[in-house]
């Protein structure tokens, strides 16, 4: 079942969401990795929800080097949307390296919550989900497979953390909510240029303890040029208790 009982709010300058008998993301901020022509030494904007610009979408913004950046958050039901846009506001080409939409850090105060450790975290392998999201491709001709869903677990060998190209599905196998949360955070239809980027979206931690997620859109030096705007694609973020659910949200 869909989890419709969640929240979104401002707290301590950042963005908080919280589902009832569900999942907990505190404390979400974003940043903009980025150089210029004339040093290649890689720069951070970050952004949170200190400076807030709108309420109709909820928007934040931030400007630094000539940079004029808006996170904006949207209600989607059953969830909210997530999206960075960047517009250079100077004379001068920026090179744009990763606009990483959704941040969450251990370090910094953030919490990832599922009521379980990390140890009993699975996370859907994406190469099923393909024929299920828009868009998407049958993975053989006879259509979707029909096999039992894969799940790749947390193992102490794990190097980089699970990974996921568009879509991220975690759920413990058992926890101390009512049933194991699921969550969902899937990057939608791309607005940015054919060839600008692509999406990344990863969760590190060790068996006992989250340590960080990102949801990116890795731009590897895109150009942006005076005057010029780029947009992420917006990561929608859904929760519940089933999994195969969600999968099959458009």
């Amino acid at each position: 079942m869909l989890n419709t009982g969640g929240a979104l709010a401002v707290m301590d300058h950042h963005v908080t969401i919280n589902w009832d008998d569900g999942p907990t993301l505190h404390r979400i901020a974003a940043q903009v990795r980025y150089h210029t022509a004339e040093s290649a030494m890689l720069r951070t904007l970050r952004i949170n929800a200190s400076h807030r610009y709108s309420d109709e979408p909820l928007s934040f913004m931030a400007l630094e080097d000539a940079l004029r950046v808006a996170w904006i958050w949207q209600a989607r039901q059953p969830g909210w949307t997530a999206q960075l846009a960047v517009t250079n506001q100077g004379e001068d080409d920026v090179f744009l390296d990763a606009l990483e939409v959704i941040r969450l850090d251990y370090a910094a105060g953030g919490l990832f919550n599922l009521g379980a450790p990390p140890g009993l975290w699975r996370v859907r392998v994406e190469e099923d989900l393909r024929p299920a999201l828009p868009g998407a491709e049958a993975s053989s001709p006879s259509g979707p497979s029909t096999s039992p869903p894969r799940w790749e677990s947390w193992s102490p060998a794990m190097s980089g953390g699970f990974v996921r190209q568009r879509c991220f599905i975690v759920q413990p196998t058992v926890s101390n909510r009512t049933h194991p949360p699921a969550l969902m955070i899937r990057a939608l239809d791309l607005d940015a240029p054919p060839g600008s980027g692509r999406v990344e979206i990863q969760l590190e931690a060790t068996g006992e303890r989250f340590e960080r997620f990102t949801a990116r859109y890795r731009t590897e030096g895109w150009l942006l040029g005076a005057g010029a705007s780029l947009a992420s694609p917006q990561f929608w973020v859904v929760a519940g208790d089933d999994a195969e659910e969600l999968c099959r949200l458009a």
